[in-house]
């Protein structure tokens, strides 16, 4: 006779061993996919990284980003000193604000490793100008050209102030020693800004990276990789809101043409924008990143590229951005990428793989931009927490 009891209990024993089959399965692929990410137990070796040297040591410090001019190939840097970086690094360590004897930087470039100091100043009371007198702790920034004055230039920083994270907007006439303050501006919703994209000389996009700026569900997003990340808009009237959200970790922010680009860090890869009515921005696909982070994103305005530094060893990388120091990161690792948009398509990309470094030569790149001035054309490439720039003429 037929036993239905028993055979309704060996269906379920069944279902219960495919259940857990298939739960096995996916932690195992979850987890190799999350080793391969942080690099967990691989070796990287150096290619093409021969005519790349490093320049500026001691002044061109902590440049965590790069934008260059377009119409004169001049390149400009966000720099400064490392221990502001390391404590909205880590922004739960203690760290002596009171004290802080040094600020932040910004310098013009040309093609024979030249540089100079842009001084920022502010209206004074009396009708004319004075140092700028705000906490100054750059993150990302952005240029704005005006389309019928391009010696006209608006920069927007994201500064770390004390009190709250601020974007600080500044004028510029190219070839000139100064910018001078224009404002800066707050928001609730601008609670972790990592980067920025400038739309006009008083809009712009940036990335928060995470919901909480400190404490333990920090930890807790970052660990559990969880999407609470946005990118807010600026109104040109100054209003600000949501225009993307429910992203992992959105770090560099660029923009080509009709396209805004995002790069995810805990969701390794890109996702791609257009911007929609009201400064929405409405999500038109993504480019997923195998094995490495993402970090700030350079889009050539020549022809569209897409370059995107990496952390391929992440603990390592840590490391580094705790303790920077060449002893502790000749295991990380960096590569660049460079993205070409396919010729009929918006969202499928060519990726070529650049350049490898293994740590010797920069133990970490947070931005590389391309600089074309005199017939010369190379990669400038920043570090978030290096000693120095490294310049590579022959990579691309």
């Amino acid at each position: 006779m037929f036993n239905v009891s028993k055979t309704l209990g060996l269906t379920r024993k069944l279902v219960l061993l495919a259940l857990v089959a298939l739960g096995g399965s996916f932690i195992y692929v979850q987890t190799a996919h999350v080793l391969n990410m942080l690099g967990t137990g691989k070796v990287y070796v150096n290619v093409n990284t021969t005519s790349c040297r490093q320049i500026g040591h001691g002044v061109l410090r902590g440049c965590e980003d790069i934008v260059v001019d377009p119409h004169t190939g001049l390149a400009y840097l966000a720099c400064g000193s490392l221990a502001p970086r390391q404590h909205w690094l880590h922004p739960d360590d203690e760290y002596d604000f009171i004290h802080e004897s040094e600020t932040d930087h910004v310098y013009v470039m040309g093609e024979d490793d030249s540089y100079t100091e842009i001084r920022l100043l502010e209206p004074s009371a009396d009708g004319g100008n004075a140092a700028f007198s705000q906490d100054l702790r750059v993150h990302g920034f952005d240029i704005f050209w005006d389309s019928d004055d391009p010696q006209r230039m608006t920069f927007m920083f994201v500064n770390h102030q004390l009190d709250h994270d601020a974007v600080s907007i500044f004028s510029y006439i190219s070839g000139s020693d100064h910018m001078l303050h224009l404002e800066t501006v707050k928001s609730e919703l601008l609670w972790s800004a990592n980067n920025i994209v400038a739309m006009s000389h008083r809009e712009f996009y940036a990335t928060n990276d995470m919901r909480f700026p400190r404490g333990i569900m920090r930890e807790v997003s970052s660990n559990l990789r969880l999407a609470d990340g946005h990118v807010v808009y600026r109104n040109h009237s100054g209003h600000f809101s949501v225009a993307a959200s429910n992203i992992r970790y959105p770090n560099g922010i660029a923009r080509h043409q009709d396209q805004i680009y995002v790069a995810s860090c805990t969701d390794p890869g890109i996702q791609i924008y257009r911007p929609g009515e009201g400064g929405r921005l409405d999500y038109q696909g993504r480019v997923i990143y195998n094995d490495g982070i993402p970090d700030n994103l350079f889009a050539d305005p020549l022809n569209g590229q897409i370059y995107s530094t990496m952390f391929l060893k992440v603990r390592e990388t840590h490391k580094f951005f705790k303790h920077p120091s060449l002893d502790t990161t000749k295991e990380a690792g960096t590569k660049l990428l460079r993205f070409t948009r396919r010729s009929n398509s918006s969202q499928d990309f060519d990726i070529e793989s650049l350049l490898i470094d293994s740590g010797e030569l920069m133990p970490t790149a947070t931005i590389a931009a391309v600089q074309r001035r005199n017939q010369i054309q190379r990669l400038l490439v920043g570090c978030v927490m290096c000693n120095f720039l490294v310049v590579c003429d022959g990579v691309i």
